[in-house]
């Protein structure tokens, strides 16, 4: 995605490129620890993590299917190397620069690591979904922030989304510890993805991150 490198230090000391989206630098293991770390409404929130296992149960207590709630487990997967861009930071990025072209290269970055997180899930790549698919993960995110909004910030926080009904979860919003949240993203990555695939995309990712070189 870049002309040169763009090196990220990971926990163990080594770097992976962000700009070069690739399968064999995905970890699942990895990607929960930092995503349950990492907390959604510029850090006053639920974690990433939870937000993407809360809203992977609602889409089967509504019922979806596990593949749908396993293309929503992953959505945000991008985030455990990129971060959390959120709306209001694009927004203001979009009003200091030309804003197409700051929609255009978040959009490329994030597509680059999702087909690369999906592949090594063995799941469909987001540009094979179907129309339901595509629907069911937008709606969802967009069900499950306002949702949290609300609990978060109050009621008065409804008036900055769109009108629709609240995620079907498994029990009330509230902010888990990041242990927990780590748990069960785990929990729902190896009912999704299998034990075999974590187990392989660990040991590859720490084998590719070795064999870079800055």
């Amino acid at each position: 995605m870049a002309e040169k490198p763009v090196w990220s230090i990971r926990n163990d000391g080594f770097v992976i490129d962000l700009a070069a989206p690739g399968v064999a630098s995905v970890c699942f293991v990895e990607m929960g620890a930092a995503l349950a770390g990492t907390r959604r409404f510029e850090g006053r929130g639920i974690s990433i993590a939870q937000h993407c296992v809360m809203g992977a149960q609602a889409i089967l207590n509504e019922g979806g299917t596990q593949l749908e709630a396993a293309l929503f487990l992953l959505h945000d997967g991008h985030e455990w190397l990129l971060g959390d861009w959120t709306q209001p930071q694009q927004q203001l990025l979009g009003s200091l620069l030309p804003s197409l072209a700051v929609k255009a290269a978040i959009g490329q970055m994030k597509a680059g690591w999702d087909a690369a997180i999906y592949a090594a899930a063995n799941l469909p790549l987001p540009e094979f979904w179907t129309t339901r698919q595509k629907n069911l993960v937008k709606s969802m995110d967009e069900r499950m922030c306002r949702a949290e909004a609300i609990t978060h910030f109050g009621p008065q926080a409804a008036s900055q989304f769109s009108d629709n009904h609240p995620p079907k979860t498994t029990g009330t919003i509230c902010i888990w510890g990041t242990a927990r949240a780590e748990e069960k993203f785990a929990e729902y990555c190896h009912t999704f993805i299998g034990p075999e695939i974590i187990a392989r995309q660990a040991a590859l990712s720490v084998k590719t991150r070795r064999g870079a070189t800055r």
